[in-house]
């Protein structure tokens, strides 16, 4: 593929790198606050939340398309093609990833167009490469953006990030690499890199793999935590959680959680906690009550203490656990908690360390030599 590209100065190239990480950035640190942006906009607008959010989809996608209608030129076919390649993949998707329910689904769309939007911008640094870098670049460091946004999601209470979403942002980086294409044209982009561009492009490959393994290390490696009272999965082994249970007690007493600060770091030992609560809450007989038993084994403090989640506390009352002991009886059957919402892989750390060190290695050696 090559279509004509205008000459790119230094200058130019610096001032779309520092409006791409705008960007990038304002998505990321936006992330304690989109929640509260969303809701707010539907306790205003009850009935035309979808259709404001969706109405903002739906513009910025009519208008980019506007755009391209525009402003090519030149090798029409392809371009065009490539705009609508983009389009029907981003249909696709939203058809794939629906869940029924229309208020998730249209926040999914949005940040569909908002990662295609922040790839073009990428583009826009990058485009005037002669090299297939033309390409990769963009798509590399907005997936080091994507997997930094989801890692910050991890962090900040409320908010849920994981290796699923990582690769939905995926998705809509493809899509938007393709559009960026179609609508700024794109140099010989199936040229090989020569030896500065092998360097960086070692380098930068590196960096995605490094944050996407520090963010798989940091949110879905965990440990088996098994008793009698059956098992489940956890980030912490057993002695952690006993640990933190104890900690939590001490200091709950006197300060517990009973206030949401969306600026702050999460508690992951209450949100797994609050994992059990809504899990017991969901099923019924046995499963309840091995639910029950788990939590008051780990997560004492959870169930006794009131906080922002479980204002009135989650503790059964005496004559319901005694009821609920009743109804199960010497019931012995296995239990395994199905109760945390994402992945958690029981990796060896020192092997999954190992695996990413020789594939940092592989690349580097790879694409890295000056020869």
């Amino acid at each position: 593929m090559h279509f004509a590209v205008r000459h790119q100065s230094a200058d130019d190239m610096r001032a779309r790198l520092l409006v791409a990480l705008a960007a990038g950035f304002a998505i990321v640190l936006g992330s304690p606050y989109t929640g509260q942006v969303r809701g707010a906009i539907q306790a205003s607008l009850p009935d035309q939340y979808r259709l404001v959010v969706g109405g903002l989809v739906v513009g910025a996608v009519a208008v980019a398309i506007g755009v391209a209608l525009l402003r090519i030129r030149d090798h029409r076919a392809q371009r065009y093609g490539a705009i609508a390649a983009a389009v029907a993949g981003g249909a696709i998707y939203a058809a794939l990833t629906s869940t029924g329910n229309a208020d998730v689904d249209v926040v999914e769309r949005f940040h569909f167009v908002e990662y295609g939007v922040l790839t073009w911008l990428f583009y826009r640094v990058w485009r005037a490469r002669a090299d297939v870098t033309a390409l990769l670049f963009p798509a590399l460091a907005a997936v080091i953006v994507g997997t930094v946004d989801e890692g910050f999601q991890w962090l900040v209470p409320a908010r849920v990030g994981e290796l699923h979403d990582v690769l939905l942002n995926g998705a809509a980086i493809a899509c938007g690499l393709v559009f960026s294409v179609g609508l700024d044209g794109a140099t010989a982009v199936t040229a090989f890199p020569n030896r500065h561009g092998r360097r960086a492009l070692a380098w930068f490959l590196s960096a995605a793999i490094l944050t996407l393994a520090l963010f798989v290390y940091a949110v879905h490696l965990g440990h088996e935590v098994r008793d009698v009272d059956g098992w489940f999965l956890s980030r912490y082994s057993a002695d952690d959680l006993r640990k933190a249970s104890r900690d939590r007690m001490t200091q709950w007493r006197s300060d517990p959680p009973r206030v949401l600060r969306r600026v702050s770091i999460e508690d992951h030992y209450l949100a797994e906690g609050l994992w059990h609560i809504q899990r017991r809450n969901e099923v019924k007989g046995f499963d309840a009550w091995k639910e029950n038993l788990i939590l008051e084994k780990y997560f004492a403090p959870v169930l006794e203490v009131p906080t922002y989640a479980t204002p009135s506390g989650a503790k059964w009352p005496p004559e319901q656990r005694q009821a609920m002991a009743a109804a199960v009886g010497n019931d012995a059957r296995p239990f395994i908690s199905t109760a945390n919402p994402y992945p958690i892989y029981l990796w060896n750390t020192a092997a999954f360390w190992g695996v990413v060190s020789a594939l940092v290695a592989f690349v580097v050696g790879i694409l890295g030599p000056g020869r």
